[in-house]
């Protein structure tokens, strides 16, 4: 089930928060997973947020604050690398 469905240009993306963890640092960065909904899993877009803290839960909170708007953004920031 997806956490949150936006719109975008037209069509329905569901949207899954996640965090990851880079080997060069201890801080957590939070990220989302972008899908036409109705898409199979394999297809899949991620994009990287500008948000980081020590903690995954601190992340998934904020996570909560973002609005479609910003979603919008990152995911018109991963359309653009993938021809969209």
């Amino acid at each position: 089930m997806a956490w949150r469905t936006i719109s975008y240009q037209g069509r329905s993306w569901t949207v899954h928060p996640a965090a990851e963890r880079r080997s060069s640092t201890a801080d957590w960065q939070l990220i989302f997973g972008f899908r036409l909904s109705g898409q199979r899993p394999g297809g899949t877009r991620w994009a990287l947020s500008p948000y980081t803290a020590v903690d995954k839960a601190s992340l998934l909170r904020r996570a909560d604050l973002i609005t479609d708007e910003e979603l919008a953004a990152l995911l018109d920031g991963v359309e653009t690398r993938h021809g969209g």
